[in-house]
């Protein structure tokens, strides 16, 4: 299932959005749930090759809204939570260095290259939402298998504040949170 996925995503055009001078059009009846479903009319949206093409069409404002945009027209949507969720993970060997890659569920793959680029904060009661910059303006949630899977490949460092659990990818190491 995700091969199909990422090969349909590998299929469309990388949009210069920010390049287009859209007419803002109002808001559109699209809702993308905290769990990562895209509903649009309140229906979720079970084609998954629409889902891609919104994925490439969206972006976040300077206000924080969100937008599907495309050459002539723009509108507005609600974002739960962030827009995109990563459900894979894979630690691939490029260039004698392991580096981490991330898969969505609209088959964009992302590879773990950047300072801040994975982010874990905490809730009040202590549990972790850690998140993936995907590209400018844009987040994917890190799924709970995929969160799991990356704490069983940190390594524990100390300092005076205690443990941590340390991701390496690449050249970069990236906080998951205390041990």
């Amino acid at each position: 299932m995700i091969e199909q996925l990422v090969q349909h995503a590998e299929q469309l055009p990388d949009y210069k959005l920010d390049t287009w001078s859209p007419e803002f059009k109002g808001d559109m009846d699209l809702v993308i749930a905290a769990d990562g479903v895209w509903y649009h009319q309140g229906e979720p949206i079970v084609k998954t090759k629409i889902m891609q093409l919104f994925g490439r069409l969206l972006q976040r404002q300077t206000n924080g809204d969100y937008w599907i945009v495309t050459p002539v027209e723009a509108f507005r949507i609600v974002v739960k939570d962030l827009p995109f969720m990563v459900i894979a993970a894979d630690c691939i060997n490029e260039n004698d260095q392991q580096i981490w890659q991330f898969t969505t569920n609209t088959g964009d793959q992302i590879k773990l290259l950047h300072p801040k680029q994975l982010i874990v904060t905490y809730d009040a009661e202590q549990q972790p939402h850690p998140k993936l910059n995907i590209r400018p303006g844009l987040a994917g949630r890190i799924s709970r298998s995929v969160y799991y899977q990356l704490a069983l490949a940190c390594e524990v460092e100390e300092s005076p504040q205690g443990a941590y659990a340390v991701l390496t990818s690449g050249s970069h190491q990236y906080l998951m949170g205390s041990c």
